[in-house]
């Protein structure tokens, strides 16, 4: 009887009429926000390529909660560990779910979460993972998409303005310009077949690199990647470019990981193991190919990389991996993978249901010594040829206790350690507790685990995190976070220590009505300028920010509002502000297959530590989080229509103007003049 009236109201709630566009837009707008949350407090790029690609992927091919395994629910980042670990506890226990309204019977999972879910998940009867493929199943249910972006800015940047012929000719004043136009453009292609095949490529140019001509002919990048699931007793295979992500990260996790956000509770990185690449990050992958063996209950993966990598090489030896990706004018084009870099690396994983173990090694070799320009931030980097890294990690259930952790040490003898806990006593109650060390002699080439900065090394920290539903309705989500870093680091010329607080409050009134409150208070030490000091001098800077955000829906219309205000202050100097505020209105045709995104925002941000990060919608696979500081606003439409059902459009055009008395904008080549910046940008979406 339970079950029935759970099910009843579920379904009343949750269950509308749309169409399979209206299904797809929904979906697509689901993952932006869910990303907006991830990179509201964090300044750190993170792939949204990737990102993207992987919740679209599991929106087609939904994951089905009777056989999912921990490694296919980790690709929803809005699930916590300790949702993850509920979800799985209850399919064991109860053999399977008849529908997919059980969730509501979940311990730990609310109507939003469950919301986030419906398009990823689906309940149906258990099927052979291993089952054959036939040639004709491939070309009758595969699906291929075709993409291509083009980009421009509407202002004539500084390194566009070339010299007459004459003067090129007569001298080399010219070499710093941008050698090609001022247009972006890509050309992407995926094929997959169901959750067992995907293969595609990637070209891509930036804007001012050379497409045809005595430079280079042709795309800038090209990427190639191919992967195979469940063939027989291999789990994955890979080939072309791809990525390898194991445990938490401390020895290889080169793609998205967890950090501080809003989503308290999820603060690792999640083991996705061996996948394909197909963003256009330039620098963050693996190009060769590898594979993951299923023995019971133990995965065992191996892998080699060999690629080419940018570097500013002088006999024998470089200062730095450059992973701008940029190859725009004579001097970048000369550090143009100069450097080979060769990996090879491993992982054992055994599981079961309460216990997690893995061991994972990798060895890196380069043909060229990296050499860090020394000085006493980086006295500690990375140097030479050849470095390997080895981990072990764990996660362990024990009733509602959840612990994990990594111990990992490079050949030097440098080790970092990261180890917490998850804790839920009752239903409306989520613990974390996250401590972590890394050497300052701890540099790898492709970590990436829960730190304040984006270098795993040089810092301890304890972090707590909570999430409490004390109401229908009602979640409060709050996190403390204190650190130090033994030895200076990068604009910090001392050893140093840092805190912060996180506290959101979020209601969701009705399904087509939410608003939140966030406040978040900071304080690091930083450099202070004192004229002929002996010794460095480093200060507390604080900073304190609140944000409301509601959004709502009425009909096909889309709203929401944001208002954000931060207040800064270095030492004993005045207190220093920035707001912004922003409207954001969505509408969706009845009668035309045409969606409308506009966005107005103003902001005031009066010193550079008050500045603002907001993301914003864009075209498909693309995404904009623009930094304000400064006086002034801006605006964008974005445009997506369905030209037939297998041709989309996406069009936008955005504007930021000042109102500061700037003559200009940015600096170098980058340089614009005037105070207007308007860039448009358009994509074409083939399906076949």
């Amino acid at each position: 009887m339970k079950r029935l009236l759970v099910y009843s109201f579920l379904l009343a709630i949750c269950s509308c009429p749309a169409g399979a566009q209206d299904a797809v837009s929904t979906t697509e707008q689901l993952i932006a926000d869910i990303f907006e949350q991830y990179t509201a407090e964090s300044e750190d790029a993170i792939d949204y390529d990737s990102f993207f690609e992987d919740l679209m992927f599991c929106a087609q091919n939904s994951i089905n909660l009777n056989q999912a395994t921990r490694e296919q629910l980790e690709k929803l980042p809005f699930l916590s560990d300790i949702q993850i670990e509920n979800i799985l506890s209850y399919v064991y226990q109860s053999g399977s779910m008849q529908t997919i309204y059980e969730l509501q019977l979940i311990e730990g999972l609310d109507m939003t979460d469950i919301r986030r879910m419906l398009p990823f998940v689906k309940v149906g009867e258990a099927n052979d993972i291993n089952k054959k493929i036939y040639w004709h199943d491939l070309f009758k249910y595969g699906k291929n998409e075709l993409f291509f972006r083009l980009d421009k800015g509407l202002e004539t940047k500084e390194g566009y303005q070339f010299l007459p012929e004459e003067d090129v000719n007569a001298s080399q004043t010219n070499a710093g310009n941008y050698l090609g136009n001022n247009l972006y453009h890509s050309l992407r292609y995926n094929f997959h077949f169901k959750d067992r095949i995907q293969v595609g490529f990637t070209a891509e140019k930036d804007a001012g690199e050379q497409f045809w001509g005595s430079t280079h002919k042709g795309y800038d990048f090209y990427s190639f990647h191919g992967q195979f699931n469940n063939f027989g007793k291999f789990k994955t295979i890979v080939v072309g470019d791809f990525r390898a992500n194991f445990g938490q990260g401390l020895v290889l996790h080169p793609e998205f990981g967890m950090g501080k956000s809003s989503y308290v509770l999820n603060v690792t990185p999640r083991s996705s193991g061996l996948k394909k690449f197909s963003s256009t990050d330039e620098s963050n992958f693996f190009r060769g190919g590898g594979a993951t063996v299923r023995l019971g209950k133990f995965d065992l993966s191996a892998f080699y990389s060999n690629k080419m990598i940018d570097g500013d090489t002088v006999s024998g030896s470089f200062p730095t991996i450059i992973k701008t990706g940029y190859h725009r004018t004579l001097d970048e084009l000369t550090k143009k993978h100069t450097v080979n870099q060769q990996i090879v690396g491993g992982n054992a994983t055994y599981t079961n249901m309460n216990l997690q173990v893995g061991v994972t090694a990798v060895h890196t070799e380069l043909d060229n010594s990296l050499v860090p320009d020394k000085s006493v931030y980086n006295y500690f980097y990375f140097s030479g040829k050849k470095q390997t890294t080895g981990g072990v990690f764990y996660r362990y259930r024990w009733k509602k206790l959840n612990l994990f952790g990594e111990t990992a040490m490079t050949d030097n003898g440098a080790m970092a350690t990261l180890n917490g806990c998850y804790f839920s006593p009752m239903s409306q109650v989520s613990l974390v507790v996250l401590q972590r060390y890394y050497s300052p002699e701890y540099d790898t080439f492709y970590a990436s685990s829960f730190s304040e900065t984006s270098r795993i090394n040089n810092e301890s920290g304890l972090y707590l995190g909570a999430e409490v539903r004390p109401f229908r309705k009602w979640k409060l989500a709050a996190y403390a976070d204190s650190y130090r870093f033994p030895w200076p680091k990068y604009g910090v010329d001392a050893p140093s220590i840092g805190k912060d607080y996180l506290f959101q409050a979020d209601y969701a009134a009705q399904r087509n009505l939410a608003m939140y409150w966030r406040f978040k208070f900071e304080e690091k030490q930083t450099n202070l300028s004192t004229t002929g000091a002996i010794m460095p001098v480093v200060v507390p800077l604080q900073k304190t920010s609140l944000r409301y955000q509601l959004t709502y829906s009425y009909g096909n219309f889309s709203f929401k509002n944001v208002l954000e205000g931060n207040l800064s202050r270095q030492a004993g100097a005045a207190w220093t502000y920035g707001i912004i505020a922003l409207q954001d209105v969505s509408y969706v045709f009845k009668t035309v297959p045409l969606k409308v995104d506009f966005r107005y925002q103003f902001f005031d941000a009066t010193d550079y530590e008050n500045r603002f990060y907001s993301y914003e919608k864009d075209v498909l696979y693309a995404f904009s989080i623009p930094m304000y500081f400064g006086l002034g606003s801006r605006y964008y439409l974005n445009l997506q229509y369905d030209l037939t059902k297998r041709i989309s459009l996406w069009f936008k055009i955005a504007q930021t103007v000042y109102a500061d008395d700037r003559e200009t904008i940015s600096s170098g080549n980058e340089t614009i003049p005037g105070n207007r910046k308007t860039d448009v940008r358009l994509l074409v979406k083939w399906e076949f």
